[in-house]
Order: structure tokens, then C-alpha cells, then sequence
């Protein structure tokens, strides 16, 4: 179950999220839950991420091109079953959820760009101001390498701050704002603000702060948390292994900010710790056989007005933490981009412990739009896609959902739709298994109830580019361009992803083996091209695709020695 976000206005100076959390200090401990994890990795655009790096206990994946991933089921502990994420070019992230045993776990997580900060060098060092108002003051002679060796070359500074009055802070806050305090206790934090901090060389190798060196950290406060920002608060970094934050030291409010030190980097989070208890529910359309997947819940503490949001899983469970002791409102709406529209509201609470309310059923309504939608995914000689999924778009413009299969390729969804106006859409099944997609299938709505049969997903990917870095994950690259002029083709992906490729060899259209004549892959540029080269084993005229292979040896700009390895189905644009 995807857990909330549980932001307090910053007047009260509390943030935090209604997610997995944990009593007693339960960090990992306890039921074991077998789950499996399906959903899709964003930008801050919005837009998928192609190639991110998925994974959950022994399993991972990467996100296809609309930014979708499915794990295969994994034994996790039920109440911290920990998700990572990783992307060329984002900061990394990784969440607990509470799980149900044998869950379907949906969730969308946005990643943070590595935005360019500053940089200072590092025999001198320097100040670095982070966009929203954080600043870094570095001493001299303060950077080592992962080895442990002094660095002296100039450093690189990137930086996020995240700021508490986001009303998007759940997307991309990492882990569940649970925390570990210098007494080995569990507790929930108040933020004041975050920051997120990686140090590098130009190369992109990653620095460290140097044994005894201490880099001062300043924290803005905001005027609506002045008045009550306490003279001194405590340091929390994020632990991303281990899914929560951990109390390392204090800053002391001067003026409007926090002044601290710290001696290494991760998330950084300015926090006032405070009980927490749990609230579980699950939430139904017209009777309890059909739960309600992906609605946003929104619980309001009575006594402040503050609100937070989440959606339901799979199931249309939710749960997480809460403060203990307020009354709340608990309410259902449908997705944002329908105006948000309450459909259900109930007070709820105080509660002093873990709580389950009684099922919520929302009764029928023509006053709610409801799109069902059944199916089932065939690969190509008709057997079940057991790793798959299917995007609808409906209407202009285009309202998207996704919807993932079971493990014998069948779905069924009930989804709110924005609006009850006719409309007509497209349906395009995936197998992540094996790249493939299906035809895109026409559907008009009303009616609301749609069985779509089956969907036979047997179509290659007319172009793309698959490679595997350093022995890394494979990356797979769709909608590529490539062409000949000059005696020289060109082969790239020609995209704003961290994750692309570009490579040329000399050649006027022949099949054969060439030696590559240049090479940039994942911001790597080959500076010695080594024994890289391509074998060619298909060369079509314009219109046609250039087939082949590639890999080898190269050194990248500071000499560091890497391998690659893939292969190309390009269309031939010129």
C-alpha cells in the first residue's frame, strides 16, 4: 500500500508523512510479508524515467520507457519493506512501506536532477549557496577519495533543498520521516527544512569528507515557522540502507537559520521529533468486493487544519503513521486532476495506538464517474504475459492510467474517471519481460464497463539501443536516430536522459566490422576509444534499419577504464 504524506502548516512547525512507520522500535523487525512491488519512477515533470534502477530485498529492474517497473515477488519485513531507487544524474532514494502479505504494492516515486551548486577547490576550499537558501562552507584541505587519499583538483557541489512547504514533498522526500534518536528510540520529525548534498570530481567520481574536517551547514527558516522555531534543534541525516533518518549532532538558530556542522553527506533534515502511533483502513466503490486502487485520502488534524495526502494500493488499503492523540478527518477523493472532488468524509480518532477503522464504502453515485476496466495480455503464441502492464489514455487531453497485470497476465480496475462526458482513448499492453508492446487498441467510454479480451503484445521494438556499462545493468534506449554522411554513421539516442549514447564509425554502408571514432555514454566521453568497435550485419538504404553490434575497451577523460558491450536496431533517417 502506498502510504501519506502528513504535512503540519509550517506555523506549527511540523512535517511529516502518514507512511510506514513503526512502535517499539521496529525498524526491519517482525512479519515477514511476501510482496511485489509495480509502479513508476518520475522526473519532476512528471514524465517517466527510462532505465532507473529498481529494487526490493534480492530483486531488481529497470523502468521502461513510460517509467514503469514490476518486481517479482520478494519476502520483506511487513512493516519496513524497503524500495531503492537509482538513476544516473538523481540523488538516490529508497522508502519503507507497510505491506499486506502477498500485496499487489503500487507506487509512484519522483526523483530529485542533481542540480549543479557550486564549486570550491579544494586546497582552499569555500562557500557554496544552494538554490532556496542553504549554504555550505568548506575548509581547506577537507576532501579524500573513496580510498581514503586527499583530493586537491577542484570539487564539484550538487545540491537540492527541499523545501517543508512543498505540497509535493511526498513525491520525493526519501524514506518515511521516521527516525532513530541518540537514545536508540523511534520517533517522527518536524521538519524545518532539508538538503540534499553530493560532492565530486570533475569526472564524476565521489568525494568524502575528510577524517576531522567539518563542513558548516546553514539552514533558512521560513517566516511562516519563525515563531516558533526553537533556539536549538537536532540533525537527522538519511540512512539509505537502512530506510530512516538517524540523529547526528544539533544546530543552533541565529537569526532566521540553523547553524550546523556535519562531516558527511546524505539528506540532511533541521527536525523536532514527536510520538507517533498508526491508522489502517481500506476503502471500497459501492460494496466490498471492489476496493478502490490509487484514490487519494486526505486526513485533516482538527485542531490545525493541517492535511496530508496518499493514495490507496492495489487492494485499496492504506495505512502509515499519525500523531497520537488528535482528532482527524479522513476523507476520499478523486485523482487531483479532477478538480478534487470530496466523495467521502468521516471524523476520526484521537488515537492513543495502532488502529484499524472499519471499511470505508463509498456508495454509488452518478456523481462519480467510474471507469472498469478487464483484460488479459498474450505474447505471441498466446500464452500469459506474466510481467506486464497496460497504458490507457483517455480523452483530450489524454487522462493516463496504469494498470499492472497479474502473474497470469490478467487485470481488472476500477478507476474514478475526471470526467463523465463520451470519450475516446487508446489501450497499448507491455511485457517488460521481453520489450514488447501491443497494437494500440481503440476504446470509447461511455460505456463505463470494459472488457477489452485479449490483448496480444508480440510487436518488437521497431528501433532501439541496448548496452551494459561496466557490467552494470543492462539499459535498453528506445526511439534512437542514426545515419550516414560523410562516410561516417552516426548512432544515437539523442535524448536529455543522464542515460544515453552516442557513437560514430567510418563507414559508406557496408555490413562488416569498424573501429569506433567516438564514444559518449552516461556523460562518459571516450578519450582513448580502446578497442571499441561495431560489427555491422545489416545496413538498409533510408527508410531501412542499420542492424549491428558494438562494444569493447575505452578510457573515459581522467583515464579511468571502463567496458561496454550492446547492440542496435536504428532506422536509417538520412
Amino acid at each position: 500500500m502506498q502510504k501519506l504524506k502528513f504535512l503540519i502548516p509550517l506555523a506549527l512547525f511540523i512535517g511529516a508523512f502518514f507512511v510506514a512507520c513503526h512502535e517499539d522500535d521496529s525498524f526491519g523487525d517482525g512479519t515477514l510479508a511476501d510482496v511485489t512491488f509495480v509502479g513508476r519512477i518520475i522526473s519532476e515533470s512528471g514524465a517517466g524515467i527510462e532505465g532507473a534502477l529498481v529494487k526490493a530485498g534480492e530483486e531488481s529492474t529497470l523502468t521502461d520507457k513510460n517509467g514503469a517497473f514490476r518486481l517479482k515477488s520478494v519476502s520483506l519485513s511487513a512493516m519496513h519493506a524497503m524500495l531503492t531507487v537509482s538513476a544516473d544524474g538523481y540523488f538516490e532514494m529508497s522508502r519503507p512501506y507497510i505491506v499486506e502479505d502477498e500485496a499487489l504494492q503500487t507506487t509512484t516515486i519522483q526523483l530529485l536532477a542533481k542540480s549543479y551548486a557550486g564549486a570550491v577547490g579544494a586546497s582552499a576550499g569555500g562557500v557554496v549557496d544552494v538554490q532556496g537558501g542553504p549554504k555550505l562552507t568548506f575548509p581547506a584541505n577537507a576532501f579524500v577519495d573513496d580510498n581514503g587519499n586527499a583530493f586537491n583538483g577542484q570539487v564539484y557541489v550538487s545540491a537540492r533543498y527541499l523545501d517543508p512547504s512543498d505540497d509535493q514533498l511526498g513525491l520525493f522526500l526519501p524514506g518515511d520521516m521516521t527516525a532513530e534518536n541518540n537514545n536508540d528510540e523511534e520517533v517522527f520529525l518536524a521538519t524545518y527544512g532539508m538538503v540534499a548534498v553530493e560532492i565530486s570530481t570533475g569526472g564524476g567520481q565521489k568525494l568524502r569528507i575528510a577524517p576531522g574536517k567539518e563542513v558548516e551547514l546553514r539552514m533558512p527558516i521560513l517566516p511562516s515557522q519563525s515563531a516558533t522555531a526553537p533556539a536549538e534543534i537536532p540533525l537527522w541525516y538519511y540512512d539509505l540502507e537502512e530506510g530512516h533518518w538517524k540523529e547526528e549532532g544539533s544546530a543552533l538558530r541565529v537569526g532566521n537559520e540553523y547553524v550546523g556542522t556535519v562531516q558527511h553527506f546524505s539528506f540532511w533534515n533541521c527536525d523536532a521529533p514527536f510520538p507517533l502511533t498508526q491508522l489502517h483502513g481500506q476503502v471500497f466503490l459501492e460494496n466490498d468486493n471492489q476496493p478502490l486502487a490509487n484514490a487519494l485520502i486526505r486526513i485533516t488534524m482538527l485542531s490545525t487544519g493541517a492535511s496530508s495526502f496518499g493514495q490507496t494500493d492495489g487492494k485499496g488499503h492504506f495505512g502509515g503513521c499519525i500523531p497520537k492523540d488528535e482528532a482527524l478527518k479522513l476523507e476520499v477523493l478523486v485523482p487531483e486532476s479532477c478538480g478534487g472532488q470530496v466523495y467521502f468524509t468521516q471524523n476520526i480518532g484521537p488515537f492513543t495506538g495502532v488502529t484499524t477503522i472499519p471499511d470505508i464504502i463509498i456508495p454509488a453515485s452518478s456523481q462519480i464517474p467510474l471507469l472498469k476496466v478487464s483484460g488479459s495480455l498474450r505474447n505471441c503464441t498466446g500464452q500469459p504475459v506474466d510481467n506486464g502492464y497496460v497504458k490507457i489514455e483517455l480523452g483530450n487531453p489524454a487522462s493516463t492510467y496504469y494498470m499492472f497485470a497479474n502473474a497470469i497476465g490478467e487485470f481488472s480496475y476500477t478507476a474514478v474517471r475526471c470526467s463523465s462526458i463520451n470519450q475516446t482513448g487508446n489501450v497499448t499492453g507491455y511485457d517488460l519481460n521481453n520489450l514488447l508492446e501491443s497494437n494500440p487498441v481503440s476504446i470509447s467510454v461511455p460505456p463505463d464497463v470494459v472488457n477489452l479480451g485479449n490483448i496480444t503484445v508480440c510487436n518488437a521494438l521497431s528501433e532501439y539501443v541496448r548496452y551494459t556499462l561496466d557490467g552494470g545493468a543492462q539499459v535498453v534506449k528506445v526511439d534512437p536516430i542514426g545515419g550516414l554522411e560523410v562516410l561516417t554513421t552516426q548512432i544515437s539516442t539523442q535524448d536529455s536522459s543522464l542515460v544515453s549514447i552516442n557513437f560514430t564509425f567510418q563507414n559508406s554502408g557496408q555490413v562488416g566490422t569498424f573501429n569506433l571514432g567516438s564514444m559518449f555514454v552516461n556523460q562518459l566521453f571516450a578519450s582513448d576509444l580502446g578497442t571499441l568497435s561495431t560489427t555491422v550485419s545489416d545496413y538498409g538504404n533510408i527508410g531501412s534499419p542499420i542492424i549491428g553490434t558494438f562494444g569493447g575497451n575505452f578510457k573515459d577523460g581522467l583515464g579511468a577504464n571502463h567496458t561496454i558491450s550492446g547492440d542496435y536496431r536504428v532506422i536509417r533517417e538520412w
